[in-house]
Order: structure tokens, then C-alpha cells, then sequence
């Protein structure tokens, strides 16, 4: 190597060193968001990671066109039709431009909801569910709403359209997603980045308009939305390493949305972790039953998120079931572990004794289990013995019978 090529490789190193000393940026829950509202969740069981003004009211397309898609899927079949109504095709807002008369399935319609910000496919299944009433699939919203302890949600309309007596939160958002993508058929639609999507003569393709989708690694999950009045909501999901979040961010335009979204994803992945609180089959707690020591375990892994390097476990507390009498078989459930988490998550783990309990036997529930086991034997037994008492008997009046001939 000549001296050029040695001064080259010696400032490329310096430069690297350099490099890496230098403080890399990364986002931190202390400098808080610059969003209005924003939360990110775990969608195990609902632990919060990170929150801001997360119960701040205000009106949101997405939550109404998420609840329409999930009371849809609930309540009626992906192959059935759809008759476009004037009164569908001509929704206020953005739209697909329906065909009036038209048939579409339920199932395209879902993705059109679910992909674009197009109030026509809501009010038009809307109208189908709600059999031509729209305020009566309303209600469907709302009851859904309350069923699920959705507490500040309120719905006017399936659409989003902008009404000031309808409003949600970016934790009901979340809370909703949470539970919604247990569903198969919701989570499906919901991870969908596009659709091939033919409208009467006319064929295009709906693509998901959260760009997270082809910018973020991991991301599974998504819908973007926008009130004019307002501003714009997104919420994605996203998974690492088997661990799905949840994000919602509402801010004034969609590039603060995403932008923060992603920060919100890279504080989830890099600051938490998912770990088993409970193994199954470890004996977690004992308890005396009737002078009998009973071990009690988990019947399965149980899971929750903590941040690392931290056990995040504030208080554990037992609770034994008082009604227990014996026998006492694996499927009782004998007590419950309970663990309250440092976010004051509460997680309720059942235990159930390891084997089956017996109680211990008294004389005549002894006798009664031999007589039981060997009934056969007895029998045999009780028919010779009642022979030979007969035979004594005989052979009893037969001797007094020749005593008494005799005097």
C-alpha cells in the first residue's frame, strides 16, 4: 500500500471513530409528542406504553368507518349483495362514485371502506345492515360502543362525516382495534395494502392510503383518516419479533400523523418487551384442604409486557376459593393469583390444584369400596357361607331330632 492510500485509510478511520461517538437522536416519552392526541398500546391485553391527552374528545372519520366495518362483518355474510341506493351513491364527502342500481359484495365494500376515505361503501352497507335504515344501524354503532366500554364514543353517522355531537378518543381507537382484530375477517381487511376494484365498466386498483405500509418494516395494519374541521387521524399496527402494537396519533395533518406514529413504533420495539409472568404447571401457591396440602399451578403461559430490564410488578395478592370441600379435581379452580403491574394493569391468573384430591376414607365408605371392587367374590362367599349355615343347621336338628328319638 503506498503513502496516499495510507493517509486515505488513516482519516477513514478517524472519520468513523468519530462518527460513532457522535450522540444518535432518538425520540424519548419525556419530550412528548407534538400530536393533539396519541397512544400506543400492546395488543395483548391493553397496556398503555405511551399516552398523551389519550382521552381528549374530538371527531374522527376512522373511528365511525372501523366501527361500521366491524358491525358489518358481525352481522352479515363477505358474499353477500349490495344494491347502491341514490341515497348511497350520493353520500356527502369523499366518494368512489358507486353506480346507482349496481351490485357490490359486502366484502368489496368492506375493503373500500377500510382502504380509501370514501363515505359512499359506508352509507351503502350501512343501509343493507340497517335494512334501509341508516339511523337504525346507528344504533348498532352505539350499542356496540357501550358493550365494549367505549365510554367516550359517539356515533351520528357510519360515515365520519363531520357532526359536532359525534366524538371518540384516541384510546377508545385503540381499544377498539384491540379487540376488533381478534376477529379473522377484520383483521384481514384491515392489513389489506390494496384491492383490485371494479366499478361498473370502469377497474383500478384501491391501494391503503397509510403510507406506513411501504415505509415502516413491520407494519400490519392500518387505515388514515381526515376531518377538514379537524385534522387527521391515523392508526396502524405493527410486529417485531411476535410482539403486535398499536398506534393512533390525531394531529393537524398527515405527515405529523405518520411521522410521529413511527417514533411512537421505534419507542414500543426498542424500550418494552412481552415475557411470561406465569409459567403453566409450576406450583405457584400451596393450600390445606381437610388436613390434605394442595399444590396449585397455571394451567398456561401467561404473558405480559414490561419495560426492560424491569420486573414492572408492583404488588402480587392471593385469593383462595373458601368453598373448596374435597374431592377436589384439575378442573376447579382452586384460587387466583393476582398481579397488579406498576401501570396498575391488574392480571388475574386462575390456579387449579396439580392432581386430583381424594377425600380420605371412613369404615363404612371402606367397606362399601371393597364390597364394590370385589363384588363377584362376595357373592360367591355369601352363597357358600348361607350352604354351610344351612348345612349346620340341618345337621343341628338332625343330632336333637336322635337325642330326643332316644329318650
Amino acid at each position: 500500500m503506498n503513502k496516499k492510500h495510507q493517509k486515505l485509510s488513516f482519516f477513514i478511520i478517524i472519520f468513523l471513530l468519530i462518527l460513532n461517538t457522535l450522540p444518535v437522536y432518538a425520540w424519548t416519552p419525556e419530550e412528548n409528542l407534538s400530536a393533539s392526541s396519541a397512544i400506543l398500546m400492546d395488543t395483548i391485553r391493553g397496556q398503555v406504553l405511551y399516552e398523551k391527552d389519550a382521552d381528549s374528545l374530538f371527531s374522527s372519520s376512522i373511528m365511525c368507518k372501523l366501527m361500521t366495518a366491524l358491525i358489518v362483518i358481525e352481522k352479515t355474510q363477505l358474499n353477500a349483495k349490495v344494491t347502491i341506493s341514490k341515497n348511497a351513491a350520493s353520500a356527502n364527502g369523499l366518494s368512489l362514485n358507486l353506480v346507482v342500481g349496481n351490485l357490490y359484495s359486502v366484502e368489496d365494500l368492506l375493503y373500500a371502506i377500510m382502504l380509501s376515505q370514501a363515505n359512499d361503501p359506508a352509507m351503502a352497507l350501512a343501509e343493507y345492515v340497517g335494512d334501509g335504515d341508516v339511523n337504525k344501524f346507528v344504533g348498532y354503532m352505539n350499542d356496540k360502543a357501550k358493550e365494549l366500554m367505549l365510554n367516550d364514543t359517539f356515533f351520528v353517522n357510519p360515515t365520519g362525516l363531520y357532526e359536532k355531537r359525534q366524538f371518540t378518543s384516541t384510546r377508545d381507537i385503540a381499544k377498539l382495534v384491540k379487540i376488533a382484530i381478534s376477529n379473522p375477517i377484520f383483521n384481514s381487511v384491515f392489513a389489506a395494502k390494496g384491492i383490485a376494484w371494479i366499478n361498473g365498466k370502469d377497474s383500478s386498483v384501491l391501494a391503503n392510503q397509510n403510507k406506513l405500509f411501504w415505509s415502516y418494516t413491520g407494519v400490519d395494519g392500518g387505515k388514515i383518516g381526515t376531518t377538514p374541521q379537524q385534522g387527521t387521524t391515523s392508526v396502524t399496527t405493527a410486529t417485531k419479533d411476535g410482539r403486535r402494537i398499536i398506534a393512533v396519533v390525531f394531529d393537524k395533518n398527515e405527515r405529523n400523523t405518520l411521522t410521529q406514529t413511527t417514533q411512537l413504533f421505534d419507542y414500543g420495539f426498542s424500550c418494552y418487551n412481552n415475557g411470561i409472568l406465569v409459567s403453566k404447571d409450576i406450583p405457584l401457591r400451596s393450600i390445606t384442604i381437610e388436613d390434605i396440602d394442595v399444590n396449585l399451578i397455571s394451567k398456561m403461559d401467561v404473558y405480559y409486557t414490561y419495560p426492560i430490564g424491569e420486573s414492572y410488578i408492583k404488588s402480587i395478592s392471593f385469593t383462595a376459593n373458601e368453598k373448596l370441600i374435597l374431592p377436589i379435581n384439575k378442573d376447579t379452580i382452586a384460587g387466583v393469583l393476582n398481579y397488579t403491574l406498576n401501570d396498575d394493569t391488574v392480571i388475574d391468573v386462575n390456579l387449579y390444584s396439580d392432581k386430583v384430591i381424594v377425600a380420605p376414607e371412613d369404615y363404612k365408605s371402606k367397606i362399601n369400596r371393597i364390597f364394590d371392587e370385589n363384588r363377584d367374590l362376595v357373592i360367591i362367599v355369601f352363597v357358600l357361607v348361607a350352604i354351610e349355615s344351612v348345612l349346620f343347621i340341618y345337621n343341628l336338628i338332625k343330632l336333637i331330632y336322635k337325642k330326643l328319638k332316644k329318650t
